[in-house]
């Protein structure tokens, strides 16, 4: 990345670590793009520049967010791991990731239901992201596959669309549990990827490896 390729994404994230601080703050919708670009000690326009809308902002959150679960998968997932322990890495890393903006994640929901908005989980942005992120997970599976630990059904898109709901599901848990530390939603996820897993198997579900 050059100097000025650097210098834009730097000033990208700078906007980007104001707007949630006033997002959480301030809330979603009571914050404008003035407020921003005041906080951020950035012209409006050049703000406009970067991010025409608020909403670009939030899909820029999730884009990044995405980047950095992927990029940590990458490092930290062991090569030779059976498939449901690579599955509970990513999602964990996931979690992980998230759970400093929690309160931002509670006020983006209550937008991203708004039909016609950029977050709405059917707009062409987030169903961009959304193929991004199972592609990612596909080669997971993929891999599974070719060790011989999932058969290949002939369907496999079916398959990451019901590992993206239940991903979905995961993360919606995650945000109501009020359990110490959201153990939780990891008993859940421990207990629900492995009762899946198995009955894609064809086999009864056994107690995860520790």
């Amino acid at each position: 990345m050059g100097r000025r390729e650097t210098k834009k994404e730097a000033t990208k994230r700078k906007i980007l670590d104001v707007s949630l601080q006033l997002f959480t703050r301030e809330g979603f919708g009571k914050t404008t793009m003035r407020d921003i670009a005041r906080r951020a000690g950035i012209a409006l326009g050049t703000t406009y520049n970067y991010f025409p809308t608020k909403e670009h902002i939030a899909l820029y959150f999730f884009e990044t967010a995405l980047e950095e679960v992927m990029a940590r998968y990458r490092r930290e997932a062991p090569a030779d791991a059976p498939l449901e322990e690579k599955l509970f890495l990513l999602l964990s890393i996931e979690l992980e990731q998230l759970a400093p903006y929690e309160a931002f994640l509670h006020l983006v929901i209550a937008t991203a239901v708004v039909p016609g908005s950029r977050l709405h989980p059917f707009s062409v942005d987030s169903q961009r992201l959304k193929s991004k992120y199972l592609e990612f997970a596909g080669r997971i599976f993929e891999e599974a596959q070719a060790r011989g630990e999932l058969k290949t059904f002939g369907f496999d898109a079916m398959l990451l669309s019901a590992f993206w709901i239940f991903k979905m599901g995961l993360i919606l848990f995650w945000l109501g549990d009020a359990s110490p530390k959201k153990e939780d939603t990891f008993v859940l996820l421990d207990k629900s990827l492995r009762f899946v897993l198995e009955g894609l198997r064809g086999g009864k579900p056994k107690g995860r490896r520790r």
